[in-house]
């Protein structure tokens, strides 16, 4: 097996991973929508008002993202807003737990399990190493033309 076969397993492998566990997550947050408000709430990082909104939006975003990492013409904007999304759970959580704040996560629907936040930050900052190399990888593969337009925008 060459290196390059190597490489588009790993690839194959990450995107199927970040996929199931997104599309998993979506799914019991849909189903339960009023939980994972709760849940929203609980980390007091948004005007209560905007917890129900981002409770209906969100897991249509990670189901979305997820699906899109599977689905070529739409792989490098899936795997940025999964990686940006990611960034976004380990900063929320990181700042929950250095406020002393007892929440369930709510990353995969209800729970009543107190968040782990060190496993949680740990957890998500490998699959967001993951997804940047989605990232890279879709970047490095794209074609020289839409590689020389964004850098002309620098």
């Amino acid at each position: 097996m060459t290196t390059h076969h190597r490489l588009s397993a790993v690839r194959l492998l990450v995107q199927l991973v970040l996929a199931g566990v997104f599309v998993t997550a979506a799914f019991n947050k849909i189903l339960d929508p009023q939980s994972f408000a709760v849940s929203v709430t609980s980390y007091r990082v948004l005007p209560l008002e905007a917890s129900p909104w981002i409770a209906l939006f969100l897991p249509w975003l990670e189901i979305f993202a997820g699906f899109g990492l599977l689905i070529r013409p739409i792989q490098r904007a899936s795997s940025l807003t999964v990686s940006t999304l990611l960034l976004m759970f380990i900063g929320i959580n990181l700042a929950a737990w250095v406020r002393g704040l007892e929440v369930s996560c709510g990353c995969f629907g209800a729970s009543e399990v107190q968040t782990n936040y060190a496993w949680l930050i740990t957890r998500n900052s490998i699959f967001w190493l993951g997804s940047l190399g989605l990232v890279w990888s879709s970047w490095r593969n794209a074609p020289a033309r839409l590689r020389s337009q964004a850098d002309s925008l620098e």
